[in-house]
């Protein structure tokens, strides 16, 4: 098995200009450093975890319902003309007068409106805003650069990721309205004796009348009864550690033998299908895409840059 050597030319170490705004950069070597060897600073990135929050629904309301008064129905006997006694030769004489008697009392009726119900939109915060280096010179005024290929890199503030969710709110309570209404009244006249006959006496009887009375039982009543809550779930992506730099070993290129090893490792992302450029012992554009995509495929830090691990990982 061949073995890609890390040689140098000195102790130098390729050092990016800032870091992330979670964790500053240490521009202090990496203490296992020894002179011939190279180092690259790489970002590690940031890992999640997802938790299950309650959202509301649909805020807490009551719900109102209400009865219709309710009446007993009893027959009545009014007297409508007295007994009199009545002659046939002199008949008597009568005055009437008009009576009202109440066939169904005031009362009060309850009407219900039932409470509005409206929705609205909820913004919900799924990751919070956080600041980030990406590839490009005019992102940011915070910038570094890959020692490795110069490229330039602006540390940028990435915003928060949102979802709106539709909530249902209470936009008016429910209400109850009172209407009074007014008794029911039936008018009878009577017939009042004013003179008796002079002959012959004749008794009369007195006259009645039934009459259907509605007599209140019970009033007009509402019943309210609570709606609780409604609740639902989302899901939320919360930072268990941040982003961060590590120092890694890399192959240095400066050399005759650093270049075999570039070669070796072109013909090993060739074979996996990974590189289709020239074997021509330079790490570019076409290289750092195919080690970048083994280092992401495989679990390894690196972001293209040719790392000891990387070069391990491919069996060099």
């Amino acid at each position: 098995m061949n073995r890609i050597a890390i040689w140098s030319l000195s102790a130098s170490l390729l050092v990016p200009a800032l870091a992330s705004a979670q964790q500053p950069l240490d521009l202090q070597m990496p203490a296992q450093a020894k002179p011939g060897q190279c180092y690259a600073r790489v970002l590690v990135a940031a890992t999640y975890r997802t938790e299950t929050v309650p959202v509301i629904i649909r805020d807490a309301h009551e719900s109102v319902q209400v009865s219709e008064p309710v009446f007993k129905t009893e027959v009545k006997r009014f007297q409508v003309s007295d007994a009199y006694k009545n002659y046939v030769v002199t008949p008597p004489t009568f005055r009437t007068e008009q009576q009202k008697i109440v066939v169904r009392p005031a009362h009060e009726r309850l009407r219900a409106s039932p409470a509005v119900i409206g929705t609205r939109p909820v913004t919900v915060v799924i990751r919070e805003p956080r600041l980030v280096w990406r590839p490009g010179s005019k992102g940011s005024e915070v910038r570094r650069i890959d020692a490795a290929t110069g490229e330039v890199f602006c540390l940028v503030e990435e915003p928060a990721k949102t979802a709106v969710i539709q909530r249902e709110v209470q936009i008016t309570p429910a209400q109850v309205s009172r209407e009074s209404v007014r008794a029911i009244e039936e008018t009878i006249e009577r017939r009042i004796l004013v003179t008796p006959p002079s002959v012959r006496e004749e008794y009369v009887k007195a006259d009645t009348r039934d009459i259907r009375v509605q007599t209140l039982v019970e009033p007009a009543r509402e019943v309210r009864t609570k709606v609780e809550p409604r609740t639902g779930t989302m899901q939320r992506q919360i930072e268990v550690t941040p982003e961060r730099y590590e120092w890694v070993p890399v192959v240095c290129v400066d050399t005759a033998e650093g270049k075999h090893s570039i070669q070796a490792v072109q013909r090993a992302l060739a074979a996996r299908k990974l590189y289709n450029g020239p074997i021509d012992g330079v790490i570019g554009s076409k290289t750092k895409q195919a080690l970048a995509a083994f280092q992401q495929a495989n679990g390894l830090p690196g972001q293209g840059n040719l790392t000891v691990a990387t070069a391990r990982a491919l069996g060099l």
